[in-house]
């Protein structure tokens, strides 16, 4: 991560002069953003929600007389863009970390279930299976009973 921070530090110390170096700019930023959100730390976050302002907030106030209607369309559709990789990139996070807690319980569980009740289901699944085949076997003994007296009458 921290490549990517002086890459951009690098890239973008210093502020836009004109308008074509804020969009070029603007779009580098959020097209890094979302290439590497997924590794970001929350200091990450906090040095890219800065720039993203300045980007949003602080060069668009420099440049926006100079901004056509198309261009100020694009400007919006990279503030959306940052947003949805920052949102991406915390629900991510927070999914992930439900998740490993969801399966840290599901192994407990069962390794529960294991240790308490797994030889007491063995048991009673091979008695119930002794039952079945018990009962197949009667049932094809009284089939070969019933055969053996029609073969006889």
């Amino acid at each position: 991560m921290v490549l990517a921070l002086l890459t951009w530090g690098v890239a973008s110390c210093s502020a836009p002069t004109t308008k074509e170096d804020y969009l070029r700019g603007f779009e580098k930023f959020v097209q890094e953003v979302e290439r590497d959100n997924g590794k970001f730390s929350e200091d990450d976050w906090k040095w890219a929600n800065k720039r993203f302002t300045r980007y949003a907030v602080e060069y668009y106030d420099q440049f926006r007389e100079e901004l056509t209607l198309e261009e100020k369309v694009e400007v919006t559709l990279l503030r959306g863009r940052y947003l949805a990789a920052r949102e991406g990139s915390r629900l991510g996070r927070t999914i992930n970390k439900n998740l490993s807690k969801e399966l840290d319980q599901v192994s407990k569980d069962v390794k529960k279930y294991l240790d308490e009740n797994l030889e007491e289901d063995i048991q009673e699944i091979t008695k119930g299976a002794r039952e079945i085949g018990d009962s197949a076997v009667k049932v094809m003994e009284d089939v070969l009973n019933g055969l053996k007296k029609k073969k006889e009458n």
